[in-house]
């Protein structure tokens, strides 16, 4: 007796079912693309009990006559493929046939449609995949899908599904997330009776992100849009300081499709690489454009991930595109980077505005001190201890956007250094209506702007000072070294001494002169040109940690890390400036490709407009 037999066609519905409904929220993601791949231009969806008693979907597409009725809760039955090729070149968002059998398969089904020319429209009901009728109906034109009791037919299940405000959850984020691939589509969502989520159609993208996602968040997202070849990226990205703890809210959309793919997970990624925390991901809605047969749209059953033929070009232009968007952010940035002018000085003379609590000593016991003027100080602190006065020179170069991951076209519009290619840089002249009027704790930089108070962190602008002068040192790759009087001698563990050979190529390539001593010891004779010294041997092991952390497995990357890992190594904690070492501070931060945020992302300034400090202190409502 044969072991091998064929299943019944309800057995096979509700495995196929067990892949792509797991929840409400898949029904409603089915529905929502067959209607707009029927054209439609409204849709409204109404849920009870988080979508667990019943869901219903109405549009007003094309609709269906009878006889495509009946054959769309047939399995593997669809408009969308005709031929071999079409798999290929797949354009729609539905197109596996699978959607409404499966479905049917597992509730209580009705389907109520009709198209604009007929009479009369189709009423089917099916009851857990058996057709139970099939008759004319009164309808408007398009269609309208009611599912009740999903899973009344499988009780484990059932059991699986959560709370009904988990559910209803996850339906909303499911409408939201088709809302912004589908701006010119009006959506209406009510749960229980109630209106959860509704918009009006739009041709404006932004407008619809902004409806969705809030006007302050879309108000910090910076526009995208980009293209090489026949690959498109377009849509809006955040500025650096708006990050969430998880990939959430980082939206793609590939052909008007949502999906997952590491390929842009990767490039957002890498656009962002020293200007968010780790662990934090940026905002992101991102539309990606390109030929239906250069990505496989059906490797997933649900339909949520692609893949790409060429997935390095195509994470190479959405990285540039994003790049591109950042870096416009520092040329575009209003007038709030500073330059040092001296208190007591100039039309708005403010001898000491860094005045210290009645006790003499801040909140947390640091002294609070007045930053010094420069016609008392003593020459010696024209040397500095925080930063070396005798520089790379007054126009060193900046390197290119530090990803790895291709290579940003500028726009013919924003002006660029004539001896950089693809990098905008911050204009010096912006930073000069700022106002540096005190010091607070050897730390935070105090200055009056056009637009309210800023406060700089000495230290992380340092540090942003440092990451780009070592990468170009490892860009022009004959930048000056310091050599070291004596020596140093690292003695490694076995594993330590392993990284460090594998990236000694990259050390040498950012001005680390190191070399092997035999065994697991290393010979340290020289660092990159005005690199504070250090700890040798605990900013090697610091670098190697990071290096171990985060793999970069690209040069660039592995560059980039070392960079990251040494410039935090080599600041210290509230070192004194002085005046004249504020304004060379300054002077090289507005050099820099990204001067508003350290290597890891923590912020270099933050703005208190005037409006919050006039309604902090009651002057305003």
């Amino acid at each position: 007796m044969s072991l091998i037999r064929v299943l019944p066609d309800s057995v096979a519905n509700r495995i196929a079912a067990g892949e792509v409904i797991e929840r409400p929220a898949s029904v409603v993601k089915e529905l929502l693309e067959n209607a707009i791949d029927a054209g439609a231009t409204r849709i409204s969806i109404a849920i009870t009990q988080g979508g667990r008693s019943s869901i219903q979907v109405t549009d007003d597409g094309s609709g269906m006559d009878r006889d495509d009725a009946l054959l769309c809760i047939e399995a593997h039955a669809t408009s969308k493929i005709r031929e071999d090729g079409d798999i290929e070149r797949i354009s729609t968002l539905g197109f596996r046939g699978e959607a409404l059998p499966s479905i049917a398969s597992v509730s209580r089904f009705n389907l109520q449609t009709r198209q604009a020319d007929d009479v009369a429209g189709t009423e089917i009901v099916v009851d857990g995949g058996v057709l139970r009728d099939v008759r004319d109906c009164g309808c408007p034109p398009g269609s309208t899908v009611r599912v009740r009791q999903l899973f009344y037919n499988m009780p484990a299940r059932r059991k699986f599904l959560r709370t009904k405000a988990t559910e209803e959850g996850h339906v909303q984020e499911t409408v939201l997330t088709t809302a912004l691939g589908n701006p010119g589509i009006a959506f209406e969502l009510r749960a229980d009776g109630r209106a959860a989520l509704q918009v009006g159609s739009t041709a404006d993208t932004g407008t619809r992100i902004g409806m969705l996602l809030g006007r302050e968040t879309f108000s910090s997202m910076l526009p995208v849009d980009y293209a090489e070849e026949e690959v498109r990226i377009s849509g809006f990205v955040a500025r650096p300081g708006l990050t969430r703890s998880s990939r959430r809210e980082q939206r793609l959309f590939v052909n008007g499709r949502p999906a997952e793919a590491a390929t842009l997970f990767s490039a957002i990624r890498d656009a962002y690489h020293t200007l968010v925390m780790r662990g934090r991901y940026p905002v992101a809605v991102l539309y990606l454009e390109l030929p239906p047969d250069l990505v496989d749209v059906n490797v997933h059953p649900a339909k949520r991930e692609v893949r790409f033929r060429d997935p390095r070009f195509v994470g190479q232009v959405a990285a540039a595109g994003i790049r591109r968007a950042l870096q416009k952010l520092a040329w575009d940035a209003p007038a709030m980077a500073p330059r040092y002018v001296p208190p007591g000085t100039g039309e708005h003379a403010v001898p000491h505005v860094t005045t210290p609590p009645v006790s003499g000593v801040s909140p947390d016991g640091a002294p609070a001190r007045a930053l010094p003027s420069p016609v008392s100080a003593p020459e010696t602190e024209e040397t500095g201890t925080l930063f070396p006065l005798d520089d790379m020179g007054p126009d060193w170069k900046l390197p290119p956007a530090p990803t790895g991951v291709g290579t940003v076209r500028p726009p013919a519009v924003v002006p660029r250094h004539p001896d950089i290619q693809g990098v905008p840089v911050v204009d010096s002249d912006t930073f000069r209506s700022l106002r540096v009027v005190g010091v607070l704790r050897d730390l935070y930089l105090l200055a009056e702007g056009q637009n309210g108070l800023v406060l700089i962190d000495q230290h992380a602008a340092h540090e942003r000072i440092l990451f780009e002068k070592l990468l170009q040192l490892a860009r022009d790759k004959d930048g000056t070294r310091q050599p070291l009087l004596l020596p140093v001698t690292v003695e490694m563990t076995p594993s330590e001494a392993s990284d460090l050979g594998k990236h000694l190529d990259h050390f040498d390539q950012l001005g680390f002169s190191i070399e092997s001593f035999g065994g697991n010891t290393f010979l340290v004779t020289a660092l990159p040109a005005h690199f504070p010294h250090t700890d040798v041997a605990a900013l090697l092991r610091d670098v190697l940690d990071d290096l171990r952390d985060s793999p970069g497995g690209v040069p660039r990357q592995d560059e980039v890390s070392i960079a990251k890992a040494a410039c935090r190594h080599a600041v210290k904690a509230e070192d004194p400036l002085a005046p004249r070492e504020i304004e060379r501070l300054l002077a090289d931060l507005s050099k820099t490709e990204m001067p508003y945020t350290c290597p890891h992302g923590r912020p270099v300034m933050i703005n208190v407009s005037f409006a919050e400090l006039e309604k902090r202190f009651g002057r305003r409502a």
